[in-house]
């Protein structure tokens, strides 16, 4: 047991002994925290903290502004696509009523039957915005209107030349604060008519 005893404090005392000469030689160490800089590098090393921190604001700023104007640009490219393909789904429609409703008066119209005529337009103003329908001869003169107003007027002071003379479905979307959709009736060999539906242009 003696023996070990002695052993025990060899031991001990050589962990003392490295102890102690490790901390004499990182004293240093242990007085960082105590020591005291000059004002001046105290006041550089203040500076570059600013520097380094308004460096980081910058560069985050950028990005965000960079990501909100690549945000704001894929938006806009995408409203502008769906407004397209709206528009061309619309065209169709559009063309495909204009289509049928022209069949239907040419084939009144070859008849004479303007009362019947009159009766299709007049369920046609009652769709959603449609806000008038008239239906004016190749010669200029007023044969159909929904408006009754209209009655006495000739269809070229209703609507210019270049409009009662278009040769296909087409749509106007602003002509006198109106939007509107022209439909050319054909005979066997020329244009007979022209139907003009005027719709209520939306609210912005």
């Amino acid at each position: 047991m003696t023996d070990r005893n002695k052993q025990n404090q060899n031991i001990q005392s050589q962990a003392n002994t490295l102890f102690s000469m490790l901390s004499d030689k990182f004293e240093w160490v242990g007085k960082i925290p105590t020591m005291q800089l000059p004002a001046k590098y105290a006041a550089v090393l203040v500076g570059i903290i600013v520097i380094i921190f308004a460096w980081k604001l910058i560069a985050v700023s950028k990005v965000e502004s960079d990501m909100t104007k690549k945000l704001e640009n894929e938006r806009v490219l995408i409203t502008q696509q769906a407004r397209e393909y709206a528009d061309q789904q619309y065209m169709k429609e559009e063309e495909r009523f204009g289509q049928v409703l022209s069949w239907a008066v040419r084939g009144e119209l070859i008849r004479h039957n303007i009362d019947q005529i009159d009766q299709y337009l007049g369920e046609i103003v009652k769709m959603k915005d449609t806000e008038r329908v008239v239906l004016i001869g190749d010669d200029g003169q007023l044969l159909v209107s929904t408006d009754k107003r209209l009655e006495e007027t000739k269809g070229t002071e209703i609507f210019p030349k270049e409009i009662l003379n278009l040769q296909k479905i087409t749509v106007k979307s602003d002509v006198d604060g109106k939007k509107i959709l022209v439909i050319p009736v054909m005979g066997l060999n020329k244009k007979i008519a022209t139907i003009v539906v005027s719709y209520k242009l939306p609210k912005l």
